[in-house]
């Protein structure tokens, strides 16, 4: 694996399986909140449709392509500052990503507008951001640093 497009792309693949995989696991210990993939299926379909099997579908695709863009952001910060402390670089990027599009963007676009009065929601996902994003860091920095560019 020789390839950053790859290596990123399965970085983000790993970040989109932690984050679906940890929020499954909460809602079955009885947690209340509204799954990222939903969230994610809210950007494509109306509402009748985000819990549908389409809906579960284009949810997690859009969860992927949310983690592979995140994965592009450790991987330029770890270009620009080195691949020292990749763990915290990687919790900041992803929860520095965060902030922008669920802050800014899904307000501003009125995506699932009901987790803004979801407390709980928004802190499972900045708990799950940190995880994925400390996991995606450490991966990126031992898979990229094989390769001298």
């Amino acid at each position: 694996m020789n390839d950053s497009v790859v290596k990123i792309t399965v970085a983000g693949f790993i970040g989109a399986v932690i984050m679906n995989l940890f929020v499954y696991l909460v809602v079955l210990l009885g947690v209340n909140i509204t799954f990222p993939w939903q969230i994610a299926a809210d950007i494509f379909l109306a509402t009748q449709y985000i819990t549908s099997i389409l809906g579960t579908i284009l949810g997690l695709i859009g969860t992927l392509a949310l983690n592979i863009a995140g994965a592009i952001l450790v991987y330029m910060i770890f270009k620009f500052t080195g691949y020292d402390y990749a763990t915290l670089k990687g919790v900041l990027a992803l929860n520095g990503f965060s902030f922008i599009s669920m802050g800014l963007f899904m307000p501003l676009l009125r995506i699932a507008p009901q987790v803004q009065n979801q407390p709980l929601t928004n802190i499972m996902a900045l708990v799950t951001l940190t995880i994925t994003g400390a996991v995606m860091g450490l991966f990126l920095r031992r898979f990229m640093n094989m390769v001298k560019e």
